[in-house]
């Protein structure tokens, strides 16, 4: 934002605006909506600063992205997602953020793992998130609609989270794989496959699909 906004305001007044936005976003989140960066975040900026909105390219949105965290991809994911293309496995992503699908997207590719992704859902667009049911059924029906002969039974939702990813797969109707690198406990008994480790995948993914 500093580069927008550094004729207007200090980068301490902007950072100190931005942690207010993010408490922000946690009040959407704990009624179950997403609070989008660009449609609804930056006019923020412009109304309080003054100026024009900011309008970001999906480029711009996933340098910012990218400027504001540490990404980085393991070998054994790499490995999992080339198993999966070369047995034929469909996969899809559907993300709780507040960027939209083809800054998410552009992430992916950067690394060279978004080429095994047919499809992106971020909340950003969708207005809600995990683990809304709508919002899992969206991904599911155009799943299920991409690949004629396969059958809801056989959707797997790989996830790390488990009340937006394992209950909400749960409450659409699908298997779920808990990557739960903690060891927590599966408190309502509803994960398929408790993953501890990466390495588990690559052992158990001949017996379902990945969404």
């Amino acid at each position: 934002m500093g580069k927008y906004y550094s004729d207007k305001c200090s980068f301490e007044d902007i950072r100190a605006f931005g942690l207010e936005q993010f408490d922000h976003m946690l009040e959407y989140h704990a009624e179950g909506k997403e609070f989008p960066f660009v449609a609804d975040e930056l006019p923020l900026y412009a109304e309080k600063f003054g100026g024009e909105v900011v309008s970001l390219s999906t480029d711009e949105e996933a340098d910012f992205l990218m400027l504001c965290n540490e990404f980085e991809v393991s070998p054994l994911l790499e490995d999992f997602l080339k198993e999966c293309e070369s047995r034929g496995i469909p996969m899809y992503v559907l993300s709780n953020s507040g960027f939209r699908g083809e800054a998410l997207m552009t992430i992916l590719r950067r690394f060279e793992i978004g080429k095994y992704f047919k499809q992106l859902w971020s909340s950003a667009e969708f207005g809600r998130i995990k683990p809304c049911k709508e919002y899992f059924e969206l991904a599911i029906n155009t799943t299920l609609a991409d690949n004629p002969g396969e059958k809801k039974e056989d959707i797997v939702f790989i996830g790390d989270t488990y009340e937006s990813d394992v209950c909400g797969a749960y409450n659409a109707g699908i298997k779920a794989a808990w990557l739960n690198r903690k060891g927590e406990e599966d408190k309502k008994g509803i994960v398929t496959y408790n993953i501890t480790e990466m390495e588990m995948l690559l052992k158990i993914f001949t017996a379902w699909r990945a969404i």
